[in-house]
């Protein structure tokens, strides 16, 4: 008699190097595909993602394999025991996420699952590395990222193969009212829509994630180390929403490069991955990333949290236009430049001393690549109080930024159109004649106020 099986899909969507479908496959169990709703920590952005993720998931499924996605909500403890009673289910698959609130409650499942008597197995298909096996010589974990990523790229010639598209699979007959609908999980806006055109910028299925990695690598790859920085440039990947979600796994990605020459383009993108890669690893030794300093003395910093200043940083009316261009991406795409990313956390932490922890809630619930561990560790780098950060003296200067990276003006431009007819000089630091907002705060004295209050830190 044929053996049937969950699998409890999360940030793994996607047929192809799915490690827990292969070995599914591999022991030609009956699959029933569950998706849980976890709302937990999940932004409002993330959430319209995550709709057009699991609709083309779902359609993927159907179209394939004349299977069905069963959506649900609820303590997943609690959904997955009465599919397994009602089904008869011998196996639970699932791929590991790294995420501490996840990493207990998997764990607690794990244990009672396996003492009812079922067949619990996990695999890691979202990272290239175990968190837990990339250790230094003292058998620690790395707190810096250069020996961290070296480590890596020593152990990246004995990573697996990915698994290809399934050609077929057995799916397990289910009730046609087992599932949700899609609709009923509400992860669409509404009353305002304000993702009405998201459509328009993203294309979210499988094939599409694996079409702008092959389009990024054949056309934009090779100049990736400079051209990256410039926000006016549509230059970078934009495979950070589709990583996250699992649209596309890092081991897919890597395999890509592969037929590509090595040069200064591929190793910048490949230390991208790395960084990510490291934010989980991070993440996975120090649980409290997303809300602790890393570095303990940074437990007493003094922040100001000036809520009107919080709130103009928010809606790009700051008076500094490459920190308004950015705040607006942000706002209208949901997504922002990294280049950008790191001018407008500086702004935040550092000129006007509000937390890191606030101006990450913010891209939590504004990015649709958004992810615990990256945005934790990069706001951490950013602010000094993180793993290998940036040091309490490199404070981005939002003009000399916008002049160096968006020398003509063109992302300014785009984003603040108010100023579109200035010229080039005056576009990164507006005159009081362009009547454009006057900036909420002095960058010499803000700059000179953030480097006392760091090096009194020391």
């Amino acid at each position: 008699m044929t053996r049937k099986a969950i699998i409890w899909l999360r940030n793994d969507l996607r047929l192809a190097d799915n490690r827990a479908l292969s070995y599914a496959i591999a022991q030609n169990y009956e699959i029933l595909f569950l998706y849980i709703l976890d709302e937990d920590g999940l932004g409002s952005a993330s959430k319209w993602f995550l709709h057009q993720v699991l609709n083309s998931f779902a359609t993927s499924l159907k179209e394939q394999h004349n299977a069905s996605l069963v959506l649900k909500t609820g303590k997943a403890s609690e959904v997955l025991e009465e599919l397994v009673r009602e089904y008869g289910i011998d196996s639970l698959l699932w791929n590991r996420l790294y995420e501490p609130k996840a990493i207990t409650r998997d764990s607690d499942l794990k244990k009672f699952f396996k003492e009812q008597g079922l067949e619990v197995k996990t695999f890691n298909s979202s990272l290239l590395f175990e968190p837990s096996k990339i250790l230094n010589l003292q058998g620690s974990y790395y707190k810096v990222f250069t020996p961290f990523w070296k480590r890596c790229q020593n152990e990246l010639k004995n990573i697996a193969d990915p698994t290809p598209l399934p050609r077929e699979l057995k799916a397990l007959a289910i009730k046609e009212s087992e599932s949700l609908d899609l609709a009923q999980l509400k992860l669409l806006p509404n009353n305002p829509n304000w993702a009405k055109d998201w459509h328009k910028i993203y294309e979210v299925s499988e094939d599409k994630a694996h079409d702008i990695a092959s389009d990024f690598m054949q056309h934009k790859m090779a100049n990736y180390q400079k051209a990256r920085n410039f926000p006016g440039l549509d230059e970078t990947s934009k495979l950070s929403p589709y990583l996250h979600f699992g649209l596309i796994s890092p081991r897919q990605i890597y395999y890509k490069t592969l037929i590509y020459h090595d040069n200064s383009g591929l190793k910048s993108f490949l230390t991208e991955i790395g960084w990510r890669e490291f934010c989980h690893h991070l993440l996975y030794h120090f649980p409290n990333l997303a809300i602790q300093n890393f570095k303990a003395k940074f437990n007493n910093f003094p922040w100001l949290n000036d809520q009107e200043n919080l709130e103009k940083w928010q809606q790009g009316k700051t008076g500094f236009p490459i920190i308004d261009a950015g705040m607006r991406q942000l706002w209208q795409t949901g997504w922002m430049h990294n280049r950008v990313r790191m001018v407008v956390a500086s702004f935040l932490t550092k000129n006007l001393l509000i937390d890191w922890r606030v101006g990450a809630a913010w891209f939590n619930d504004c990015l649709v690549d958004a992810d615990l561990a990256s945005n934790s560790a990069s706001w951490q780098w950013v602010a000094g109080s993180g793993a290998d950060a940036a040091p309490y003296f490199r404070i981005f200067n939002p003009i000399t930024q916008s002049e160096r990276f968006d020398p003509e003006g063109d992302y300014i431009r785009k984003w603040v159109p108010e100023l579109a007819n200035l010229d080039t000089k005056d576009v990164h630091s507006p005159t009081e004649r362009s009547n454009y907002i006057e900036p909420i705060i002095d960058l010499k004295s803000s700059r000179n106020r953030a480097l006392e209050l760091y090096k009194s830190l020391k």
